[in-house]
């Protein structure tokens, strides 16, 4: 008799700490969410799609995507941007002479890849030597 009680008090006392445990989790779930959606606004969630998207446009176009061929790898090196971050400069660097359709190509993958809207952002690709 004596056994039971203590079993059942045991399984009482796991499905407490579960239940405890789930409270704890979507609680800190809805404070983050609540702080990203009021701390970041929608220029910093497409500027950061954005620097995303040129390091996804820059390793795309290293591995030969859609026939581009570049002697040698293309390295990002960051992105700047104006005080009312609609135009953006993409830098890049490389070994080797770009042609104007492998820099069509980054700027047009970056668009793809980031879904922003080409009418907001002036994406330019620059290469520093």
């Amino acid at each position: 008799m004596i056994v039971k009680t203590l079993i059942k008090k045991r399984g009482q006392l796991s499905f407490e700490f579960s239940v405890l445990l789930l409270v704890i989790l979507v609680l800190s779930i809805a404070s983050i969410y609540h702080f990203m959606n009021n701390n970041l606004n929608n220029r910093d969630r497409d500027l950061d799609n954005i620097d995303i998207g040129a390091k996804t446009a820059i390793s795309l176009v290293n591995s030969g995507y859609n026939g581009s061929n570049v002697e040698y790898p293309i390295l990002y090196l960051g992105m700047s941007y104006d005080p009312d971050k609609t135009d953006i400069s993409i830098y890049i660097k490389n070994q080797s002479p770009l042609d104007d359709s492998t820099l069509n190509l980054i700027r047009r993958l970056i668009y793809d890849r980031s879904h922003v809207d080409p009418n907001v952002y002036n994406i330019t690709v620059v290469i520093v030597n």
